[in-house]
């Protein structure tokens, strides 16, 4: 008995996925297309009214359980994060600006050099 309670959930969670997104291309389909000849604002509004509810509908399937849990574990390992203070953030913004600049400088020398070693060889044949 539970087993088939399971499955009717999983088919209406699977139909909310499936109605969100016709709901979604719906109302993509009405803004695009215009079939009724609305002006920009009716477009707008069906546009943003069609979005809310796609995202109510996707929001009670699984995929939207699963995406809220992610958003909530994001939350809470964003507050672990130490960000780093102004003076270390320009300290190291300087210190890599200087190794580009080492690093165009040293490339611009083996360039040289490479460009030198074809046109020698090349007047030699």
């Amino acid at each position: 008995m539970t087993k088939q309670i399971d499955n009717l959930k999983k088919g209406s969670v699977q139909l909310n996925t499936v109605i969100s997104i016709v709901i979604l291309l719906c109302s993509l389909a009405l803004f695009y297309l215009n079939p009724f000849v609305l002006t920009t604002l009716f477009k707008v509004l069906i546009l943003l009214f069609g979005l809310v509810v796609a995202a109510y509908f996707f929001i009670k399937s699984a995929q939207g359980e699963r995406f809220l849990y992610f958003v909530k574990e994001t939350r809470i390992e964003l507050r672990k994060v130490v960000w780093p203070s102004r003076e270390e953030t320009v300290k190291t913004t300087g210190m890599v600006m200087i190794a580009v600049v080492v690093v165009a400088i040293f490339l611009w020398i083996v360039d040289a050099f490479f460009t030198w070693g074809v046109k020698s060889i090349s007047l030699l044949f």
